[in-house]
């Protein structure tokens, strides 16, 4: 996936771990675009928004909001909140992500003790909230209508200190003509997608294109839909010492191996090969798959306008084992300090109401979780709503405390494996003791 255009991963650290300055300041290692994380949940939810907030309750004062969005993307939810809470006086400062302008500020203010009142932040919130830099937001209607797999990203020891309704949502895009040719549909399980690919390889042309750094989605795809599937949590047990690497993501290097290596589907030229070149290859009809999110579409269809081309989320050993790849946004915290909780509360609850929630989907442009909402995307992207909805979407570096370390091994570990210089029990062993290193 197209790590240049997220910043999924690009403060993930700077804003949790950098805050007690021990760990090594992080590189962007994401999938994603300007969304965050996400846990997988198989959990009944409710969509349901929050109603509207009444205006007989009387809320006034100041509030200081730290952002990575501008002012002027902001505005319309800006003034609605204003036309509810006229006695509220926000004063928005924004800091833009590049070159991690936006989490070396926040360092700054949390180090000195003078954090706003709202800000952003991105997972994993560990550090955060055991340092009492961020409140405690379960309790507020706004995050306790939202499905587990949204607050699960931003929860620490049973606590939410994040609200974050949106997330970008990813899969598999497909040539649908290719498919339609060979008399192909779109796959329900795993071996339906290596028969896709046994068929298309026949025909003479790549069953699915990967440029370097994306081939380990294919082992995130395994991972998802065969243990994340069945414990949302796992990823967050590695940095616990709960559980390893190993026992999560042997299995699935194994499978990717002899399912896409050594049949040839993943070859070794992928390794070699840069984003704008497998995007090629997907548009002129080289490559009949890849692995992306809607940040890609605009991309592929000016490369190939007449391109008819569809999306299918990842797919398990068997049908009920969906879970796709995607990431919950970033969220927006109140501070453990704040002078106006009243009124911090008050905006994040009007984020969580229908209008709010549509206004800030505007701002965003991501998925929603909620159903209560009606907003447009993409015809093509239009499939993935109800993975949105339900939580059932994970990127598992999300949840990885090293993930500015590990998630670049594991990446180049999965290209080595391409290659035929390492081998999936080595890489795990590598990881693993990495993992051990960092923890000490």
């Amino acid at each position: 996936m197209k790590r240049n255009i997220s910043l999924l991963l690009a403060g993930i650290l700077a804003t949790a771990i950098l805050l007690n300055g021990c760990a090594p300041t992080p590189t962007p290692t994401s999938s994603a675009p300007v969304s965050n994380p996400t846990a997988v949940s198989n959990t009944a939810v409710s969509n349901t928004a929050v109603p509207a907030v009444s205006t007989a309750t009387k809320v006034a004062g100041n509030l200081s909001f730290l952002s990575w969005y501008t002012q002027a993307m902001y505005q319309p939810v800006l003034d609605a909140f204003k036309a509810k809470y006229p006695d509220v006086v926000i004063d928005f400062q924004n800091v833009p992500t590049e070159n991690d302008q936006y989490t070396q500020k926040l360092k700054l203010l949390a180090n000195s003790g003078e954090l706003p009142d709202l800000f952003y932040v991105q997972p994993p919130v560990t550090l955060m909230a055991k340092s009492n830099y961020v409140a405690d937001l379960s309790n507020l209607d706004a995050v306790k209508a939202l499905p587990a797999g949204y607050t699960q990203s931003y929860t620490y020891a049973n606590k939410v200190y994040a609200f974050a309704p949106d997330a970008w949502i990813g899969g598999v895009f497909y040539n649908k003509t290719l498919f339609k040719d060979n008399n192909l549909s779109e796959p329900k399980t795993w071996s339906d997608f290596i028969n896709i690919c046994k068929t298309i390889k026949a025909k003479g042309i790549k069953p699915i294109s990967m440029s370097a750094n994306e081939i380990a989605d294919l082992v995130y795809w395994l991972h998802n839909t065969e243990v994340l599937s069945q414990d949302a949590g796992f990823d967050a047990k590695i940095n616990t010492g709960e559980t390893t690497f190993t026992q999560g993501y042997l299995n699935a290097f194994n499978t990717f191996k002899t399912d896409m290596v050594d049949t040839g589907y993943v070859s070794k030229d992928m390794v070699g090969m840069s984003d704008d070149q497998r995007w090629d290859e997907f548009a002129t009809g080289k490559a009949a798959m890849t692995i992306s999110g809607p940040w890609a579409i605009p991309t592929i269809k000016q490369k190939n306008p007449n391109l008819d081309f569809g999306i299918f989320p990842y797919v398990g050993s068997t049908d009920d084992k969906s879970v796709t790849v995607g990431a919950v946004n970033v969220g927006i915290s109140i501070s453990a300090n704040t002078k106006n909780e009243a009124a911090a509360e008050a905006f994040i609850n009007f984020l969580g109401s229908s209008d709010g929630l549509l206004l800030y989907q505007k701002v965003t442009g991501n998925f929603m979780a909620s159903k209560d909402i009606n907003y447009t995307v993409d015809p093509v992207m239009e499939p993935m709503k109800a993975f949105a909805q339900s939580g059932k979407f994970a990127f598992p570096p999300i949840f990885w405390t090293y993930t500015s370390t590990i998630a670049p091994m594991f990446e180049k570990g999965t290209q080595q494996i391409v290659l035929g210089t390492t081998t999936p029990e080595q890489l795990v062993k590598d990881i693993d003791a990495q993992q051990a290193t960092l923890s000490q």
